[in-house]
């Protein structure tokens, strides 16, 4: 069984997309065994990493589903976008600090991230019409994505909130010396979240939250139009639709044949 769950997940992988993903994936692994062992378990970074290393195996994760459930049907090729978002997220801006030693890495990669979750948004919205064999209108396809894609980044803003609320950590940054800290200067902190007045500071956990928000919004709406301008599931050859709507007169021939 175990032989077969292999074969059906990487029959259409290419070794160059393989090489990729685990690549990634061992890089991830190696910075949350050297966070362990450097800051220990009251460490913000080997939970975050390891829950994006959950993030980092979507694919192989989607195939263990059961038949019937839409996740097997989902194409591998969403992996090769969303396995480097969380790589960048995680091991880029946590573990290599690039949040504050970057400009802007924090805005782009929220931006950058909510776009890939409406492309994969859409991938799922396709899996479920070709589990389903139901046809759908491109830009139903392409709304339904985008609301998809918003409840996951709203999930990750309630994950940051739990945890700094029960677990006591400091995710949406209410410690600004603690942020200051990890920068290592003033500039830096307010580098990402611009505050034009010292009275603002203690606003700086709203800010964190409220400037993420517009920023997946941002990135939401370009995929959105992106996705509405060129719908590549729904036109030529890979227009699934066409594909389903055969596939069902086919099924109707054979059955009232029978």
């Amino acid at each position: 069984m175990v032989k077969d769950y292999f074969k059906r997940v990487y029959k259409d992988v290419s070794k160059a997309e393989l090489i990729y993903w685990w690549s990634l994936r061992l890089l991830m692994i190696g910075g949350i065994i050297y966070s362990l062992v450097k800051e220990g378990l009251s460490s913000y970074n080997p939970p975050q990493m390891a829950a994006n290393l959950v993030g980092m195996l979507a694919y192989e994760i989607c195939q263990m589903f059961p038949k019937k459930t839409f996740p097997r049907f989902f194409s591998h090729k969403f992996q090769n976008l969303s396995i480097l978002v969380f790589f960048l997220a995680s091991f880029g801006g946590a573990f290599l600090n690039f949040y504050y030693s970057v400009p802007c890495y924090d805005k782009v990669l929220h931006a950058l991230g909510c776009a890939v979750g409406v492309y994969v948004s859409y991938e799922a919205v396709c899996a479920m019409q070709i589990r389903d064999k139901s046809v759908c209108a491109p830009n139903i396809a392409a709304i339904a994505a985008m609301g998809l894609a918003f409840a996951f980044a709203s999930g990750w803003e309630i994950f940051e909130f739990s945890f700094d609320q029960w677990f006591g950590g400091d995710a949406q940054h209410w410690d600004l010396q603690k942020a200051i800290a990890e920068a290592g200067s003033v500039d830096k902190v307010f580098m990402i979240i611009p505050l034009d007045e010292a009275r603002f500071e203690s606003r700086f956990a709203l800010m964190d939250t409220m400037v993420d928000t517009i920023l997946n919004c941002i990135g939401a709406i370009g995929m959105y139009i992106f996705l509405r301008i060129n719908p590549y599931r729904h036109k030529g050859t890979n227009n699934i639709n066409k594909i389903i709507e055969e596939e069902l007169v086919k099924n109707a021939k054979e059955n009232s044949q029978a």
